[in-house]
């Protein structure tokens, strides 16, 4: 799609930051076409290892930009058996397993301009990428990726995907491995703890004041951290304690709860003491953290970046729009008898109780069993479905079938509205999650 929107404008690849930050601020209707671009969708591969995927249900130039920037392709390093450690190119295939590395930068750190002429087991850097190889295997991981070389930061257009993408790399990674260059135990070097002393090394680290490292923490599920000769300290459940009394980050957001389920000053105040070299990366960092996407300014300043991000936020946090938010009802998986008569009494109370509220109405209707309850409720759907931007169907027989109700509404939602910030993102084979994540959906303020 974005190629025949590069050769439509005419535009370089290194326009294409600037085009997707226009296409944010764009609500022009995307053009409908029978046998073109458009109608079939599709997945493009660029030449610059950014991937765009089509879909018939974008509408707008800013949907679609927006669904741009989050799909840069991951670039893994791995080693090869003679011990050579190279990049795996991003293709449009399944990504492999891989582990991630979270680290504080130092002095001559690799770039991916180091890896590419050869020049990178030069650089200082180069220990913790030979770290994370040692590591990687002996976790039984062939990849693993690092901020510093596995994205070509001299590409505006792969940096701002990259940034954009970087919460859903690490919670998508198998492992996270902290490496804590300030962090030693008795053996490792001159300066280095003993093993009752690191823990006081542990909560001083650099590494819990910078700004980047807070999605680092909170967004994979196994975190690991190392000290500097590459030992295991311990994990992030192990030492959920310190790293509680460290960051006051709520248990329950280090344990995997759905960050959607804490509220925005909370998720705001574990940033507060943290810092970045780059004033506009104090608000970047925190993209993943309210799951919303910007186009980079950089030399917008702080306020104005902040600005940018409550207004991304406030725009999910007002939820659905009636006018522009509907979804279908779907009779197909439901327990629907085309012979049942409803009676016309029931279902004007009914819409007496629940038409017109501005606050949530629950209506309880309560019988023996086989009396025709369900049947009534969908003759009630089907007659008013105009009335209400969306219908959903929860079977609560038993705690499965709830589950499983909650990843179909997911899934419904979705189909017709992919950007749903609350829900692009969760993996729907977890059904804890995606049953967190939809309640928080239907908590909204404009969604009750």
């Amino acid at each position: 799609m974005f190629q025949h929107l590069l050769r439509l404008y005419s535009f370089h690849y290194a326009s294409i930051a600037s085009f997707v930050g226009t296409l944010l601020a764009d609500t022009v209707p995307l053009p409908r076409e029978k046998n073109g671009w458009w109608s079939g969708g599709g997945v493009y591969l660029m030449d610059d290892g950014l991937i765009c995927r089509t879909n018939h249900t974008s509408n707008t130039y800013r949907e679609v930009a927006r669904e741009f920037s989050f799909m840069a392709l991951i670039r893994l390093l791995h080693r090869k058996p003679d011990g050579e450690i190279v990049f795996r190119e991003p293709t449009g295939g399944d990504v492999p397993s891989y582990t991630i590395l979270s680290h504080t930068w130092g002095k001559e750190e690799v770039s991916f301009q180091d890896m590419e002429a050869g020049t990178a087991r030069s650089k200082a850097g180069w220990r913790k990428i030979e770290f994370c190889a040692k590591q990687a295997t002996a976790d039984g991981l062939q990849y693993f990726w690092i901020d510093t070389c596995c994205i070509d930061k001299k590409n505006a257009v792969e940096l701002s995907a990259a940034i954009n993408s970087m919460f859903r790399w690490y919670q998508k990674a198998v492992r996270c491995y902290v490496y804590l260059s300030d962090v030693s135990i008795h053996g490792e070097g001159q300066d280095g703890q003993s093993s009752s002393t690191w823990e006081a090394a542990f909560r001083k680290s650099r590494w819990f004041t910078r700004g980047w490292t807070l999605q680092e923490l909170i967004a994979p599920a196994q975190v690991d951290f190392f000290s500097s000769g590459g030992n295991r300290l311990g994990n992030k459940l192990s030492l959920e304690q310190m790293v509680y009394d460290i960051t006051g980050i709520n248990r329950n957001a280090l344990s995997g709860d759905p960050l959607p389920t804490f509220t925005i000053p909370e998720r705001m105040s574990w940033a507060e003491r943290r810092q970045t070299t780059i004033e506009e990366d104090e608000i970047y960092s925190l993209l993943g953290i309210f799951n919303v996407s910007l186009p980079l300014i950089y030399g917008e300043g702080r306020e104005n970046a902040s600005r940018r991000l409550r207004e991304e936020i406030d725009k999910v946090n007002k939820g659905a729009n009636f006018e522009r938010f509907s979804i279908g009802l779907n009779l197909s998986t439901l327990p629907h008898h085309v012979q049942f008569v409803a009676r016309s009494k029931e279902l004007t109370e009914m819409h007496r109780m629940l038409h017109g509220h501005s606050t949530r109405s629950i209506v309880i209707l309560h019988g023996l069993g086989g009396i025709g309850k369900t049947q009534l409720s969908l003759a009630y759907a089907m007659r008013h479905e105009e009335k209400f931007s969306a219908i959903f169907w929860l079977n609560a027989n038993d705690e499965g079938s709830l589950k499983l109700s909650f990843r179909a509404i997911a899934q419904q939602i979705l189909k017709y509205h992919p950007s749903t910030s609350l829900l692009a993102s969760i993996d729907l084979d977890d059904l804890d999650q995606v049953g967190h994540a939809v309640k928080a959906w239907l908590d909204l303020q404009k969604n009750t």
